[in-house]
């Protein structure tokens, strides 16, 4: 791609913008997902029982 031409440099603009669009649409999925994942992981904390419990 020729980035001295008017039509390179729409193209790597472009380009540009939808990286940008895909790398916060990625961090924003990531933001969402944290807090559901760690409330999955301290359920499934809570449902194991201790090793003692397991022998009774």
């Amino acid at each position: 791609m020729d980035t001295q031409t008017i039509t390179g440099k729409l193209m790597l603009t472009i380009l540009g913008g939808i990286a940008q669009f895909e790398r916060e649409m990625m961090l924003e999925r990531q933001r969402e997902g944290l807090p559901r994942q760690r409330l999955k992981e301290n359920i499934r904390v809570e449902n194991r029982l201790t090793p003692l419990a397991r022998h009774q």
